[in-house]
């Protein structure tokens, strides 16, 4: 009974002697740009938009992510509907990292889609809304 009592206390005075020291890596990452494009080039999305043709053939999840001081992942997840259709993990090796993931489109997949952008402990950053008509 009195180790029920004594526990919390000690507990507690060890976090106060010992605080978590929080790294710079905690910080959340961010999401400065994404975007659901036709092509890529030089790292820069070209046809941007957030409805494409059927004819489209593939598109792109563009993303700029900021905050990372070590090397770390992000995953674009493709959505057709509630569908998952494709996981894509991407490297993340500077505070200011461009990347990309792509996904070929079929011409009878119209329809509602998205990409949700996570990190690597799979909280979600930002979701891409887009349509292939």
């Amino acid at each position: 009974m009195l180790w029920n009592k004594i526990l919390p206390v000690m507990a507690l005075m060890l976090a106060l002697l010992f605080p978590t020291k929080v790294t710079a890596q905690e910080e959340p990452l961010k999401v400065a740009e994404a975007v659901i494009a036709t092509s890529i080039e030089n790292l820069v999305p070209q046809g941007v938009s957030d409805t494409f043709p059927s004819s489209v053939e593939k598109l792109y999840a563009f993303t700029r992510i900021t905050g990372a001081t070590k090397d770390t992942i992000i995953w674009h997840l493709w959505f057709y509907g509630d569908k998952l259709m494709a996981e894509v993990k991407l490297p993340v090796k500077s505070v200011n990292w461009r990347t990309y993931s792509s996904k070929r489109i079929f011409p009878g997949w119209t329809g509602e889609w998205k990409v949700d952008i996570t990190n690597e402990d799979g909280l979600l950053l930002e979701t891409l809304y887009f349509t292939i008509e």
